[in-house]
């Protein structure tokens, strides 16, 4: 065994030394399977193994070639999800899986819900386990996206919610045990893993004022609301217990708070194709809806779910992998430059669905499609820096971004979408939200207060404080986009007051800018 060891080390070290002796691109992996099989180890290397000898050494630099997905952090952040052990107040939908001892809507095979089950749902455990792993692969975990789900969280008891986030933060602090929540939300301001914005899953009817109110109070920044249908006879048949004109209401609530909202769609669910690509046309057509995001999961069919057996029956169909890519591909015309889409399918293993889209490559598919229709695609995600810079095929030399403003109705307010982009590729830097509300109830919005819903500059996940002349990240951007917001609030807009809402870990950039904390927001008198 201590041989073996030692031919482990060997071999790491050679293939780090094979690296940072290669010109150009390396296959790492090819790499790692041939020093592998010269030395006759019996497990294969490990990128993790890789990423640690590489700090051992000092070398940073090749930490980028040895993360095993890169994507993760091309948008500037990492992604933490975290389950609760919650159920919905009004039962269950017609369509919605539930394994032993899950939450409501997951299996129990998802990559979240597994690590939920192995830390029995603990926060701190989860979010130490999630930080844990994410290190080992050789990214950078200082700036952190967290995200709530399982089931409908707001709708538990206010006690466990308090300590679902406490716990939550208390394991981004570094395991320092914080005597109340406020106390290790503050804490979190300069801790080595910043909390740099915070989602909640929530349902339409669960996303009112008082819901809002307690998401902001934990530091929330964005609310993932589950439509999945603009149909009211569907949302009967589904029993998904709410209205549109609940959606409307949620909306605009969240939105005149300023948090970003992301809805989940679900094509296939009593609806023909042309339908489904009508129901998206809509979404952005009516001011009522206009999500910033969407999350889109084609319906799926698995058994224990009461849909199972109208599907059995023949009375429903899914959508095939191929319609599915059709379908959402043709989508895609209708969807704006100010929404992302951040999701176009969801991770359960294929052996647990009875009907429906099986491959894991949706997305590309869907990409594949575009490029071969020439489709013009002007959502976020599609155009964003970061993931152009991965494909190797972009000279950052030859781009020049400059800045627009773009101005649109949604939910009673009115809303500017500032970016820095470039014109020739379409390709996006950076861009910020920013809101003149229609009807806030928060105390600290007041008269024609304007408020920034979100700031984002695209590129490579760097560690705080440091630069890489690779990526957007600290360019001055991101100053730039808060210079013109501010500019257009006070000239154009007549504002006196504007407010951002910042995740907790970003609001010392915020103090730079000469924003104070106003309740759950930064401030500025203009």
């Amino acid at each position: 065994m201590v041989a073996q060891n030692s031919f482990r080390e060997k071999a790491i070290d050679e293939i780090i030394t094979a690296i940072l002796d290669s010109e150009g691109r390396m296959d790492v992996e090819a790499l790692k399977r041939e020093i592998s099989k010269k030395y006759n180890l019996g497990a294969f290397i490990r990128n993790s193994e890789l990423v640690r000898r590489a700090r051992e050494r000092g070398y940073e630099n090749l930490i980028p070639l040895l993360r095993k997905r890169p994507m993760r952090s091309a948008s500037g952040i990492v992604n933490i999800a975290i389950m609760t052990i919650s159920d919905c107040p009004h039962g269950r939908c017609t369509y919605c899986p539930k394994g032993e001892g899950t939450p409501n809507s997951y299996t129990g095979f998802e990559p979240a819900t597994m690590r939920g089950i192995q830390n029995k749902f603990n926060a701190y455990d989860q979010v130490l386990a999630r930080l844990t792993q994410l290190n080992e692969i050789g990214h950078a975990t200082d700036k952190c996206e967290v995200i709530v789900q399982g089931g409908t969280f707001l709708a538990q008891d206010p006690q466990y919610q308090d300590k679902f986030i406490l716990d939550m933060y208390n394991a981004l602090n570094g395991g320092e045990l914080a005597g109340s929540l406020d106390d290790a939300i503050h804490r979190n301001e300069n801790a080595k893993h910043r909390c740099i914005g915070l989602t909640i899953e929530t349902r339409p009817d669960w996303c009112f004022e008082p819901h809002v109110d307690r998401m902001l109070s934990y530091g929330a920044t964005r609310v993932e609301i589950g439509v999945q249908t603009l149909n009211p006879a569907v949302l009967i048949r589904t029993k998904r217990g709410h209205t549109l004109e609940d959606v409307w209401k949620s909306t605009q609530i969240a939105k005149d708070s300023l948090l970003k909202v992301c809805y989940h769609m679900m094509p296939g669910l009593y609806a023909s194709p042309d339908e489904d690509v009508e129901m998206f046309r809509q979404l952005f057509d009516d001011p009522h809806y206009r999500p910033d995001m969407l999350k889109i999961y084609p319906f799926l069919v698995m058994k224990g779910t009461e849909i199972y057996e109208e599907w059995k029956a023949g009375k429903i169909k899914p959508y095939s992998s191929e319609v599915a890519a059709d379908v959402i591909a043709s989508a895609y015309k209708y969807i704006p430059y100010y929404t992302r889409v951040m999701r176009v399918q969801r991770d359960i293993p294929a052996y647990l669905i009875d009907d429906g889209v099986k491959k894991s490559n949706l997305r590309e598919a869907v990409e594949k499609r575009l490029r071969e229709n020439n489709t013009p695609v002007n959502e976020i995600r599609y155009r964003e820096i970061g993931h152009n810079l991965l494909k190797g095929e972009i000279n950052l030399d030859e781009l020049n971004p400059e800045l627009q403003v773009r101005r649109y109705d949604a939910s009673d307010g009115v809303e500017y979408f500032l970016s820095f982009e470039d014109k020739k590729t379409n390709l996006l830097f950076g861009f910020l939200r920013l809101r003149l509300p229609a009807r806030p109830h928060r105390k600290e919005i007041t008269g024609r207060s304007a408020g920034i819903r979100e700031l984002h500059v695209y590129g490579e996940q760097l560690p705080l404080g440091e630069r890489n002349l690779r990526s957007p990240q600290h360019s001055g951007f991101g100053k730039q986009l808060m210079d013109e917001a501010e500019r257009i609030a006070r000239e154009e807009l007549d504002s006196d007051k504007i407010l951002v809402i910042s995740g907790v870990g970003v609001r010392n950039y915020y103090r730079k800018l000469g924003y104070s904390l106003d309740g759950p927001y930064m401030s500025k008198r203009l």
